[in-house]
């Protein structure tokens, strides 16, 4: 056999040899195929790392010792491949070889190839096949691959007649990555097809995702169906390599539960033109459900496709992008990107177009679900566009916010026809945070238009707000009287500083005039009262501030709010109050407004350091006593006296006197009503306010006839929980 080897002649840069006994008309055609179905083999397994299709120059050539010089053009690749054919036995031999990189897209040290031949009748057949690559010239930190080693080892066979290959259970071993099990696949169809399907890829995606995601943990519970392919078309003239992850029944779960993905299906698919600077991905999920703590993603009723088409960078390093995201039932978006370096670093510009024609469904996903907005719904066409540029140190959003035929609607209020088109710039800092920037361009005026809205008492109809829209500033325009309980109020220099941050400041005025408080008071408490006033307020994030005060008359008193404030208004733990100072109050049209029984005469209230928090009263002073009146009558009605007996001593009038009074007498004469009353952490206390030889009086009864409400135990203290049983009885009693 070695003198056959040895017998050889050049013929084009490869090794002919007589190796078989076969028909002379055959002979020739199979003698210029097998050495060529070789290399040909060998350039497969190359394609790993950069496949393309190759030629061969002779540069020399001797006994069984090869060296070829390499040139791919598609891929920017050429070397010399060299190498050592040894024959064992009949048709089986072993190559030893190493391919010397001259010019590579990546850099890598010399590629060691170690195989098995045998020759068979229509294939070549390679086993214990072995490629080692050192320190291959990438650097992803993110997987921990620093110039990483790559080992390739596995068996497969190229079939001569139809110019294909094929490969099983190959392993592919990567730095640190998990091994890789992967099946290779030749075909010289459509210019040449090479593809690369791996068999489970789940630890290689999961490591991954643990390395890119941080949220993501090795933890986190994962099953599905998962297939990873990649494929190189075109290898003969234009190469395009594509990379496709099929996943179904892909679930996935956070410990804690706050993230959780169900039965998700879909594709990834990304293609690379060899020859052409540019990727483009398409993630497609058709169905599944996910959970990513309040926020809800049904993709069965909402499947999402996006594509990014993308140019790798040029000489320059410059980069430009286009996206597009299709979520059926949510809206699109639609987005062109420019990166470009300078000398002081990243430039970028582009836009944005958000189209939503039907605002229901992601309203009600985005903002209902998330922040439990229950009794909240929005419908309408909303489209916003964005231009931006910038740098990360800087960058300047401008556009545009048009919404057409809006509706918001809730338990208490409805809206319908609202009009909007609000230009708006913004400008923000390395985080992409709204920051003031006194250089940023003020936009045009915009406007919002109400056709109409019910709240209540509260009724607009084609109502503008005049608005200018910044990062730096909202500064609203005229704004006309809004009716209200028979009167009107009306805002005026209404601004905003920080808009669009948790430190904005919202400012302005507001005055009331002759509203009617009857309409908007609570049945509970009902208030006949009228009020006038101006006001100045400060709205923070976590503070209501104001100046100034509202007066008016309320149940015949002179009455007037001020101080009034809210601390942290935004939260569920809100707590706001005012203070409210009456005078001369007439008492008989309260009384009978509340039904507490019938008590005539003029009195002082006033009703300090209010504070409310969840909808009850958490701190307050009251001071009520009662004033002569000429005109008025002091007298109260035994249902009354009782009525402030529970309040004050915490049971009603009892005894056989009282039994007697009330058959004869409901009405009786006084000569002072006085009481204070303090609630502080929960603690309940009331005094009464006329004292006289060391008794302390709520109700006083003239000198000759009447009844007394004495506060037996002045230092005592009631939990409020406790009065407020005690209110429960007396309109239980009603």
């Amino acid at each position: 056999m070695l003198d056959i080897l040895n017998n050889k002649k050049i013929i084009s840069g490869y090794v002919e040899a007589s190796l078989f006994t076969i028909q002379p008309e055959v002979y020739k055609k199979e003698m210029n195929r097998r050495p060529l179905s070789m290399l040909i083999s060998f350039f497969l397994l190359l394609m790993l790392i950069s496949p393309h299709s190759a030629y061969a120059e002779k540069v020399n050539s001797f006994g069984v010792n090869w060296q070829f010089a390499v040139n791919i053009p598609q891929a920017g690749l050429s070397g010399v491949l060299k190498g050592s054919l040894k024959h064992i036995k009949t048709t089986n031999f072993h190559f030893i070889g190493e391919f010397i990189p001259q010019k590579s897209p990546l850099k890598t040290a010399k590629i060691r190839i170690n195989t098995e031949v045998r020759l068979e009748e229509g294939s070549v057949a390679f086993r214990n096949l072995s490629i080692q690559i050192k320190k291959l010239g990438i650097s992803l930190p993110e997987l921990e691959l620093q110039n990483p080693d790559i080992s390739i080892k596995g068996n497969g066979r190229f079939f001569t007649e139809k110019g294909s290959a094929q490969f099983k259970n190959i392993s592919i071993a990567v730095g640190n990555l998990p091994l890789i099990k992967t099946n290779l696949n030749y075909s010289p169809a459509f210019d040449g097809t090479l593809s690369l399907n791996i068999i489970d890829p789940l630890p290689l995606l999961e490591k991954i995702a643990n390395k890119l995601l941080s949220e993501v943990k090795s933890d986190w519970e994962k099953q599905g169906k998962l297939a990873l392919s990649l494929t190189l078309r075109k290898i003969k003239t234009k190469p395009e390599s594509s990379f496709l992850l099929k996943f179904s029944e892909l679930s996935i779960a956070s410990p804690d539960g706050l993230y959780l993905i169900d039965n998700f299906s879909g594709t990834l698919k990304s293609t690379i033109p060899v020859n052409k600077p540019q990727i483009k991905t398409t993630l497609e999920i058709n169905s599944g459900e996910a959970l990513f703590d309040t926020l809800y993603l049904n993709l069965n009723k909402h499947p999402l496709k996006t594509t990014l088409i993308s140019t790798l960078p040029d000489k320059q390093g410059n980069i430009s992008s286009r996206i597009n995201t299709q979520w059926e039932k949510m809206g699109n978006i639609t987005a062109k990107t420019l990166i470009k370096k300078t000398k002081n670093g990243l430039n970028y510009s582009g836009e944005v177009l958000l189209q939503i024609p039907a605002l229901a469904a992601p309203f009600k996903t985005l903002a209902v679900e998330p922040f439990s907005l229950e009794q909240l719904s929005a419908n309408g066409t909303l489209a916003l566009l964005c231009n931006f540029k910038g740098s990360p140190e800087k960058t300047i959003l401008s556009g545009n916010i048009n919404l057409t035929k809006g509706d918001f609607n809730s338990s208490i209020i409805t809206s319908k026809s609202i009009t909007a088109n609000i230009p708006f710039s913004a400008s923000l800092d390395t985080n992409l945070y709204p920051q003031p920037d006194k250089d940023l361009t003020a936009p045009k005026q915009g406007f919002i238009k109400i056709g109409k809205l019910e709240a209540g008492q509260l009724q607009l109809s084609d109502f503008n707000i005049p608005i200018t829209l910044s990062s730096n500033k909202a500064v609203f325009g005229n704004l006309d009287e809004i009716p209200l309980g028979g009167g009107k109020i009306k805002l005026s220099k209404l601004t905003v500083d920080n808009p669009f941050s948790s430190g904005f400041a919202l400012h302005g005025k507001l005055n009331a005039k002759d509203v009617n408080l009857l309409p908007l008071s609570p049945a509970s408490l009902p208030v006949d009262g009228q009020i006038d006033g101006n006001i100045e307020f400060w709205l923070l994030e976590k503070r209501l501030s104001t100046l100034g005060s509202f007066s008016g008359e309320v149940y015949g008193g002179k009455i007037k709010i001020s101080e009034i404030f809210a601390d942290n208004p935004f939260s569920k733990s809100r707590q706001y109050g005012a203070d409210f100072n009456i005078g001369t109050l007439k008492l008989k049209p309260l009384s009978e407004a509340l039904d507490i029984g019938r008590i005539t005469g003029r009195m002082n209230l006033d009703l300090t350091d209010l504070v409310i928090a969840y909808d009850q009263p958490a701190k307050f002073k009251l001071y009520a006593v009662t004033v002569p009146d000429s005109d008025t009558d002091q007298a109260i009605s035994l249902k009354a006296v009782n009525t402030l007996s529970v309040i004050g001593t915490g049971s009603g009038l009892t005894g056989v006197g009282v039994g007697m009074f009330s058959q004869f007498f409901q009405e009786f004469s006084y000569a002072g009503l006085g009481l204070e009353c303090t609630l502080d952490h929960d603690l309940f206390k009331i005094r009464g306010l006329i004292r006289e030889d060391g008794i302390e009086y709520i109700i006083k009864r003239p000198p000759l006839f009447g009844i007394n409400v004495i506060n037996s135990n002045p230092e005592n203290l009631i939990s409020f929980s406790d009065m407020l049983k005690r209110l429960k009885r007396i309109s239980g009693s009603r």
